[in-house]
């Protein structure tokens, strides 16, 4: 293997897998293996979530029971994630189980079993995923707010659990029909932890050195920004606010600049955002900024949950500082705060072998590789000036989109405040 970067080694196998490790002395080990499919790249709505339920139900090699069973045995912790860019399935364990580690992460991968009984039983427990996620109004406004800003027929726009709709259309052809695209050229395994590289790289080409490339996937194409207002009506006794608009991509040099600048405006207790509605005013409990990056897109967002009666005033000071951001440069002060905050939540997340797995995954994924000391350099250059550049590209008139869960008729006067 060679060292991508220090203390970093990196290798592709002949059939395109890559294969990153992270040695980390007296660490336990985390070992992920991720493929490039996510829920922008399915045929049907939620079969890459339903998917990845899947392919704990058992292999043609093990019941559910028996990897729950050896994972126990082992001490460690298995799970995974569907996002939109991607899907991670991973496992912690001590350093010495690596070799067992592989062997039940690549059967889950490798030779899903999927049996139509449990696919009929799956059918119920995704469907009752969705209900909840659709009961709990803070979720469903984040929901309601990436529906709506992009093309509702974009994929990037579509919920990753799919809908109900969608889900029960998904049988067990249409999963065989998916798992064809979980081959080499879209797998990637990262490992993180007291490991040699070459063990990790010796036991990889072991499990999937064997398997041939396969079908690529279908292009991925940007989606179009739809500035709008939109209202759920829901007898609740709290309006749940997402207001944001279209920001930079994972690949963007600008995206250290966006973070700043969300640390700034409402990424913590010493946010403005906070400071002003929650702390100076008393108008909500919750109350943040966030962003979230996408190969060719992303979203600067705003959620406040308050009582309807407060709504209107939270989205007026919410605008007010945006429009602050884009007119005047941030003090000194803000700024030394904002990137002394990043640097310290980026350091102490990576304390963790797991943070550091899934650290080299995402480098992997979107090309952005590089040692924490050129991260930390790159948040420590962001000037005052560049902060307002990006905002005033951002919050631009006419820009600005609001999602809201919450009472009609408490909170159609809102619409005006965006448009």
């Amino acid at each position: 293997m060679h060292e991508l970067y220090t203390n970093c080694y990196a290798t592709t196998l002949e059939n395109g897998l890559r294969v990153l490790v992270e040695p980390r002395p007296d660490r336990p080990l985390s070992v992920g293996i991720w493929t490039r499919l996510g829920s922008r790249d399915e045929p049907i709505a939620g079969i890459a979530h339903f998917a990845e339920h899947m392919f704990f139900k058992g292999t043609t090699h093990r019941t559910a029971f028996q990897i729950s069973e050896e994972v126990d045995a082992l001490g460690g912790y298995i799970n995974a994630m569907t996002h939109k860019e991607y899907t991670l399935f991973y496992i912690d364990v001590l350093p010495q189980h690596l070799e067992a580690a592989l062997d039940i992460l690549a059967d889950l991968v490798k030779h899903p079993r999927f049996d139509e009984s449990d696919i009929q039983k799956e059918h119920g427990v995704v469907l009752e995923e969705i209900r909840m996620s659709e009961d709990n109004p803070q979720e469903k406004v984040f929901d309601l707010f990436m529906e709506r800003i992009w093309d509702d027929e974009h994929p990037l726009a579509r919920p990753i659990l799919g809908r109900p709709e969608t889900v029960v259309t998904i049988h067990r052809q249409s999963l065989f029909d998916f798992h064809r695209a979980y081959h080499p050229a879209h797998f990637i395994v990262t490992a993180a932890g007291e490991i040699e590289p070459e063990r990790v790289l010796e036991c990889v080409k072991r499990h999937f050195g064997d398997l041939a490339p396969g079908p690529a996937l279908a292009p991925r194409y940007a989606p179009r920004p739809h500035p709008h207002f939109y209202l759920e009506d829901r007898d609740v006794q709290q309006a749940n606010l997402v207001l944001g608009v279209p920001s930079v991509g994972r690949q963007d040099e600008r995206r250290f600049a966006l973070e700043v600048l969300n640390t700034i405006l409402g990424g913590g207790m010493s946010s403005r955002l906070f400071k002003k509605i929650r702390e100076e005013l008393g108008l909500a409990y919750a109350v943040f900024s966030s962003t979230t990056l996408f190969t060719d897109s992303g979203l600067f967002i705003i959620y406040v949950g308050t009582e309807p009666k407060n709504a209107r005033q939270t989205v007026e000071i919410s605008v007010a500082e945006l429009e602050s951001l884009s007119q005047k440069p941030v003090t000194k002060d803000e700024l030394r705060l904002a990137k002394e905050k990043l640097k310290g939540n980026i350091l102490l997340s990576l304390e963790s072998s797991h943070s550091r797995m899934v650290r080299l995954g995402i480098g992997e994924l979107y090309n952005i590789h590089g040692p924490i000391e050129d991260l930390i350099a790159k948040i420590e250059a962001v000037t005052a000036e560049e902060l307002q550049t990006l905002a005033r590209e951002l919050f631009t008139p006419g820009a600005l989109s609001l999602s809201v869960v919450g009472p009609e008729e408490k909170l159609s006067d809102l619409e005006g405040l965006v448009n």
